[in-house]
């Protein structure tokens, strides 16, 4: 039998208590139920025997047995739900955490909005299954088998009318509720898929505006909506249909069957008024169950699709590291034969050079020929693997260093940083500590000062940085790399977003920081500020042309 991953089970480990406390509020509210409803047969028939006597004393143990069930069902309610949306939580807090763990190739295969179907909506069905499906089938499996072994006790010719109607309905139901989940899969499948298409159109409106195409696009996710998902959908639907028919029939013709064979056997003498309606009450009470079991089952199905369907978040892709920390650098030395996109474009053809600490390399070269997929390799965002590329840091392969020691020595401040949803401070420090001292002087490095004065360092950002300009949120992104002092600090056109007057004086502060605190400088620039500044001062400067 197919299992679930370790990583899931791993989740749900310290919620079995919980399983456990609301598997027993479960069966204790249902064996409320039977007893309530076998005094009531007994009051039935005592009243019939005309036994006032006992019949008062039955009625009042319902009422007690009523109250408690009142109680004890909404306990079992709480707990159950509860359950439900904790054991979803935790499997998406470990799924984002796995999702973050991830290389850059995994989120280059992947989007932002597939991992977060992934993280989102398809653990659901994992979280349903792991946490309250187990509870509800034992649950209802075990209402069957008490309620079969109460019915037996009153009448075994009424006991085998219900099972046969009980068999045909199981088992129709187990196979309409496995192809339901096939079809809840497939259904899952292609709204992600016309998730992907609707925001790929949107991202691409304005060409597809500007060539009035407006009509072949829509046309296209038309097609794909009409071809496979209205098909899903309409082979769900009479799934469904099926699915509700048969509780149809059992709601129907099973309280009705145990009417009929229980005035038959009445009439005989071997059966009671009590025992009857004691009977046709948990035939009704079957009904959910009989359908409740099967329908949970293919929560399993469901979830195992679904495991599949993240199974790239579950994989184990640890690489193998040397495990040991570095020092800081002496020297890094990064060479190209050549990079090979899947495409099959190629750059970074014979490009090498070597940095020692506090040296600057400036990366020269046009459009489209590889320098910010220097950095990029570098930062070890692109995968080498496979590729005549070698990099290494202080003689030690870069690809073999562990990727938490490697960043806290070499980090890239990109052209287009991510500024998250914070305050100014929460940006700069990402959760560390740092001094007064050292946020202001990082801040004055960034020309960060007019901003930080007009605003403050409380100063709420908006989603990706949405309130504030291009050249604050590309200054705040160096300041945050610069709080950290690496030992490679990597410009990814870090003036293309100033104002030509402020341009001298940031590229200026930067330098002067990068000498003060020995940072080795790879800068890749339209803009000559940097090289013009080196070449003014006379310092000494390594330029390669790409």
């Amino acid at each position: 039998m197919k299992k679930f991953h370790r990583e899931i089970e791993q989740v749900f480990r310290p919620l079995r208590r919980m399983q456990i406390l609301s598997t027993l509020c479960f069966l204790t509210m249902l064996s409320e139920r039977f007893l309530l409803l076998m005094e009531t047969q007994k009051a039935v028939d005592s009243l019939s025997q005309g036994n006032i006597v006992h019949t008062m004393g039955y009625l009042k143990t319902c009422a007690i047995l009523i109250l408690l069930f009142f109680l004890i069902n909404s306990v079992q309610q709480f707990v159950f739900r509860n359950l439900q949306y904790t054991s979803h939580y935790a499997l998406m807090k470990s799924l984002f955490s796995l999702a973050l763990k991830k290389d850059c190739r995994f989120h280059e295969k992947y989007p932002p909005p597939s991992v977060l179907a992934m993280v989102k909506d398809d653990s659901k069905f994992i979280a349903d299954w792991k946490s309250i499906g187990i509870i509800t089938v034992m649950g209802n499996l075990f209402a069957i088998v008490v309620t079969f072994v109460i019915i037996i006790s009153y009448s075994p010719v009424v006991a085998s009318a219900v099972f046969l109607v009980i068999a045909f309905s199981f088992w129709a139901t187990e196979y309409v509720s496995k192809k339901i989940g096939e079809k809840t899969y497939d259904l899952q499948v292609s709204g992600t898929e016309v998730n992907r298409r609707i925001i790929d159109y949107l991202n691409g409106f304005r060409d597809i505006r500007q060539y009035r195409k407006e009509k072949l696009f829509s046309s296209r996710l038309a097609d794909f909506i009409d071809q496979d998902t209205y098909r899903h959908s309409k082979e769900m639907s009479r799934y469904m249909a099926m699915f509700v028919s048969i509780y149809g029939l059992l709601t129907t013709s099973l309280p009705v069957i145990s009417i009929l064979v229980g005035i038959l056997l009445i009439l005989n003498g071997d059966y009671t008024v009590g025992q009857m309606i004691a009977t046709y009450a948990m035939t009704g009470n079957l009904q959910d169950s009989v359908q409740s079991v099967p329908e949970a089952l293919n929560w399993r199905r469901k979830a195992l699709a679904m495991q599949d369907k993240i199974m790239p978040l579950l994989e184990n892709d640890k690489k193998e590291y040397s495990g040991s920390e570095v020092s800081s650098l002496e020297h890094f030395h990064f060479y190209s034969d050549s990079y090979t996109f899947e495409d099959g474009k190629k750059i970074l053809e014979q490009v090498g050079f070597e940095l020692k600490r506090g040296e600057t390399v400036i990366v020269k070269g046009p459009s489209g020929r590889g320098k910010t997929s220097l950095l990029n390799l570098i930062s070890r965002f692109h995968d080498i693997k496979g590729q005549p590329v070698s990099m290494d840091y202080n003689g030690i392969p870069a690809e073999t260093i562990v990727p938490d020691i490697y960043y806290r020595h070499i980090l890239q401040s990109r052209q287009s940083p991510c500024i998250f949803e914070g305050t100014v401070q929460d940006n700069l420090t990402l959760g560390d500590t740092y001094s007064e001292e050292e946020l202001d002087e990082v801040i004055q490095v960034s020309c960060l000062e007019d901003f930080i004065e007009g605003k403050g360092l409380d100063y709420v950002i908006g989603q990706n940085g949405e309130n504030i300009s291009g050249g604050q949120k590309q200054r705040i992104g160096l300041a945050r790399i610069l709080l950290r002092k690496p030992d490679i600090l990597m410009l990814d056109e870090p003036t293309s977003a100033l104002n030509p007057s402020m341009v001298e004086e940031f590229t200026k502060r930067v330098i002067h920081y990068c000498r003060k605190y020995s940072i080795a400088l790879i800068v890749v620039s339209h803009n000559d500020s940097f090289e013009r500044y080196f070449q003014e001062h006379q310092l000494e400067v390594k330029v390669i042309q790409i």
